[in-house]
């Protein structure tokens, strides 16, 4: 049986390092390098006696499935400091039974779990529950990084885990919005959580970078409507989040890999002053 812990004590320790793994690619090296070139925009500033915080529904639970009790103890400790609970397991099993019985916003496990493997869970799991399930893999496992994506992994981070990536991923399952497994459809565009897909016309966009995809969901969710730089922000990075370039850089992105104009753009239209809004091309 799973330990249920309330992670309520943030801890000093430093985050471990992401590792990108050789072998076929969860995000591609650009999308590598982007990450790094936004990761001081990307974190909220802090101020005395504040946990900084995202955007996710109340009391958001990780199931967290790793057989290292230090993974275990480091992750559930950093993530206090974004109000997450965990609920940890060591090993495939007891995460398929935790899974079926806590119903947790994010399933995270490792590649290498014992009694069942983590490729194993992930593919049972997606079977009977619509929540997003996400694979660890160290520098060892990167031959299952393509499988696990095929078997409708929603995405895969680097083991050990850098505890502000698995946070984002919650954001992705906020509880009070659209099921996180409801594909959207604007035009010949498509988003598949699922899968974590984009395709343009029946063809497959470049994979997107956690944050783009979850820009373009919500882009997407909200289809002719203009989207204002606040709401963006407050959606994806947090109401304490320091304004920057940061989303500017976003769009120029998605629209290099929808094919849109950039400088003429027709799917993501700026809206001066204000924000951007997506109309399905074609339209």
């Amino acid at each position: 049986m799973g330990a249920w812990v309330s992670a309520t004590q943030p801890t000093s320790a430093a985050s471990p390092a992401v590792r990108t793994p050789a072998g076929p690619p969860v995000f591609s090296a650009e999308a590598d390098r982007e990450a790094a070139e936004a990761a001081d925009a990307d974190a909220p500033p802090r101020q005395a006696g504040q946990s900084p915080r995202i955007p996710l529904g109340s009391n958001p639970v990780v199931l967290l499935a790793d057989a290292d009790e230090r993974i275990r103890q480091g992750l559930t400790a950093q993530l206090a400091k974004y109000q997450v609970s965990v609920v940890h397991c060591a090993d495939g099993a007891a995460a398929l039974l935790e899974a079926g019985l806590r119903k947790p916003d994010v399933l995270l496990v490792s590649a290498d779990l014992p009694v069942i493997d983590g490729a194993t869970v992930l593919r049972l799991v997606r079977r009977r529950l619509s929540i997003p399930v996400v694979l660890g893999v160290g520098p060892e496992d990167t031959a299952q990084v393509g499988p696990a994506l095929a078997a409708g992994a929603s995405a895969c981070v680097a083991r050990p885990y850098r505890p502000r990536e698995v946070a984002q991923l919650l954001s992705l399952a906020d509880r009070g919005g659209r099921g996180w497994d409801q594909p959207l459809v604007c035009g010949p565009l498509t988003l598949d959580p699922s899968t974590y897909e984009v395709r343009m016309h029946g063809v497959p966009t470049a994979r997107l970078p956690l944050r783009e995809f979850q820009l373009l969901h919500l882009l997407m969710l909200n289809a002719e409507k203009v989207i204002t730089r606040d709401r963006i922000r407050a959606e994806l990075w947090g109401e304490g989040a320091r304004r920057s370039n940061t989303i500017t850089v976003h769009i120029r992105r998605l629209r290099e890999r929808l094919g849109d104009d950039p400088h003429h753009p027709e799917i993501i239209q700026t809206v001066r002053g204000v924000g951007y809004r997506l109309v399905p091309p074609g339209s």
